[in-house]
């Protein structure tokens, strides 16, 4: 067959579709290896697989190019578009080849090492895995203690309902400041009584019927009637007692957020005191330099309008200042457990009026 004075012998257009098609499997094997993970180990968030598509995405669009241009006729052969296509597709692998030698320490400090047939995935492959590893080590820590359940997989409205609702108590005032009498007696103005709102030392708002998010409604398996009720507190009886929150109800807002805290809060551990024993740390220390506020959120009842037409008042809580607190339980295995882990508000950036 010919075509604009190009004649091709059979056995040559033979050779150049078994090339064709080696290629086509080439392209389908770099495609498996940077869309699949991995199947060796699998470590960071993106930085391999940044360095694989930095690598091969300009050689594969150069590759679909140069191809283009073959079959446009602006190249004297199918087969010299198919030489062109096969050192795209060199470049591609000496790319990769370069790439990962120039990240082996990297690797090998990591503990990967890759064997035959392995190579490293993508950023999407590698962001599925991170995010599997973080779901997994969190639901470890949910099964320690509260912390996850109460200040970490919580809506907004389960903050609010933990604060209750604020009550009243009718009290009889101290008396007004006396006057003097007809007689040069002192005569004290009558007592008032007025409904006034309850206080804890920091006049912060004291509440009743707070909802516990573990135990409360979306609760796992709770009836309605124990919506209030603690079950990891009990009287000398053992029954549960009722839920109680001090005056912030807060949270993290992300869960690779809360599992880097904890890691850093577990070599903080004070074991002078306790148990349970403390550990606090800033938000610095747990994740680095910077400012941290947006991965905390909370609320507190609003101290100078508690309650309005519909229910309570809230108050967003101001982070600035704010450290995070832990507490850990031996595990009777010579570890520690976390009971809950939760960031402390400053009162000093959280006013009352």
């Amino acid at each position: 067959m010919s075509h604009g004075g190009f004649k091709a012998h059979p056995e040559h257009l033979g050779a150049a579709s078994k090339q064709a098609h080696e290629h086509a499997d080439r392209v389908e094997h770099h495609s498996r290896a940077l869309d699949s993970a991995t199947q060796g180990k699998v470590l960071g968030r993106g930085k391999f697989g940044k360095l694989v598509e930095k690598a091969v995405r300009p050689v594969v669009d150069s590759m679909i190019k140069d191809m283009s241009k073959a079959m446009a006729g602006k190249h004297r052969s199918l087969g010299h578009g198919l030489e062109i296509t096969k050192k795209n597709l060199d470049d591609a692998e000496k790319a990769v080849r370069e790439g990962l030698r120039a990240d082996r320490t990297s690797l090998n400090k990591h503990g990967v090492k890759l064997g035959e047939g392995q190579s490293i995935p993508g950023r999407e492959a590698l962001q599925h895995q991170y995010d599997k590893q973080v779901r997994e080590r969190v639901d470890e820590l949910a099964k320690q203690g509260h912390g996850p359940g109460r200040h970490l997989r919580v809506t907004d409205q389960q903050l609010k309902d933990r604060l209750g609702i604020p009550y009243q108590e009718h009290r009889r005032m101290p008396p007004g400041e006396p006057t003097i009498g007809a007689y040069g007696q002192r005569v004290y103005p009558p007592r008032e009584h007025k409904w006034v709102w309850e206080r804890n030392e920091h006049d912060f708002l004291r509440s009743r019927n707070k909802i516990d998010p573990l135990h409360g409604p979306g609760g796992p398996n709770r009836p309605e009637a124990v919506r209030y009720d603690d079950y990891e507190k009990v009287d000398p009886q053992g029954r549960p007692m009722k839920h109680t929150c001090d005056h912030y109800s807060t949270a993290f807002k992300d869960e690779e957020a809360f599992m880097y805290a904890e890691m850093q809060a577990r070599q903080k551990i004070d074991f002078s005191k306790g148990p349970p024993h403390p550990a606090f740390l800033t938000p610095e220390e747990a994740w680095g330099k910077g400012d941290h506020r947006d991965k905390f959120k909370g609320y507190y009842l609003d101290p100078a309008n508690p309650m309005g037409p519909t229910g309570p008042n809230y108050r967003d809580v101001n982070f600035e200042g704010a450290h995070i607190e832990a507490w850990y339980h031996p595990d009777g295995k010579g570890g520690y457990r976390l009971g809950t882990m939760y960031p402390a508000p400053d009162n000093a950036h959280n006013p009352v009026s």
